[in-house]
């Protein structure tokens, strides 16, 4: 039975930022031992406001721009059996801890990830995200982000984060479903849940230029296509299939909303679908 878990928060915000998610972390449900392991990266160095200065709240400044490095270095970190990642500006719900704790209690999973809703609604952060359950292979971990990521350690070989992979590394997305694949690799078990407990801002509805949109979108593009480029050498004819498989979807979404006239969308599928392409074809391991 699992009493106690680790909570990684990488951030590159002020710390005041930080002062409601501690809150709600810290009024969970249930009588669970939180270790709180902040990672901040920032290259100037802040005084730790009272809410932060607490027994179960470790800091760790890092100069490095890097999520999936700011995620490994909190994973060096943890000591408990059980961890969590949660984004700097996530809304968790107050039983979120106890439900997932329960889950891994009463199940075999290794890995298990939620669904998350857009803020003040029911309504999936992604069409990707499901309202029923489901065990994540290959073809379906796309439902899962890091930012719900749940682990259990128990007698298993950790799995760090590709640093090459992420906001802030060259290929800027797809550090999550990377991961995903290498756990699967290792033949551990990931499930994803799809009850009602976590809230995320849509950043694409405050994303206001046409620019914008399409720089943030194939950055997305850029580390799916170098996803597959990557995982080629294990299963040519799977990741090969993955690949074409999300170029079609990226084709459809612009077809689609050139039938309805939403420029915004027309301009984030194409520069998915540009993005995956050049990921593609230019990826490259860099140690």
């Amino acid at each position: 039975m699992f009493k106690e878990l680790d909570v990684i928060i990488p951030t590159n915000k002020k710390l005041s930022y930080l002062k409601n998610l501690i809150f709600l972390i810290n009024n969970q449900k249930g009588n669970l031992k939180i270790n709180i392991i902040l990672i901040h990266q920032s290259s100037k160095k802040e005084d730790l406001p009272n809410f932060l200065l607490k027994k179960n709240i470790f800091y760790k400044r890092i100069l490095i721009q890097n999520l999936s490095n700011a995620k490994n270095e909190g994973l060096k970190i943890s000591k408990s059996k059980i961890f969590t990642v949660l984004d700097d500006d996530i809304i968790i719900s107050k039983n979120y801890f106890y439900e997932a704790m329960n889950i891994l209690n009463q199940t075999k999973n290794d890995l298990i990830f939620f669904k998350i809703n857009k803020f003040n609604s029911n309504i999936p952060l992604s069409r990707n995200m499901k309202n029923f359950d489901q065990i994540i292979n290959y073809k379906n971990c796309n439902c899962c982000l890091s930012s719900t990521m749940w682990f259990n350690k128990k007698n298993k070989q950790m799995i760090n984060f590709d640093k090459n992979f992420g906001l802030g590394a060259k290929y800027g997305s797809a550090d999550e479903t990377d991961f995903i694949y290498r756990c699967l690799q290792k033949n551990k078990k990931i499930k994803y849940i799809s009850k009602n407990l976590v809230y995320h801002p849509w950043e694409f509805d405050n994303l206001k230029n046409l620019k914008s949109i399409y720089a943030k979108f194939f950055s997305y593009g850029v580390g799916q296509g170098a996803l597959y480029k990557k995982h080629l050498e294990k299963n040519k004819k799977l990741f090969l299939y993955l690949l074409i498989l999300s170029l079609l979807k990226s084709l459809s979404g612009i077809i689609i909303y050139m039938l309805t006239l939403k420029k915004k969308n027309i301009i984030k599928y194409f520069a998915m679908f540009c993005g995956k392409i050049i990921g593609f074809k230019n990826y490259n391991k860099i140690d």
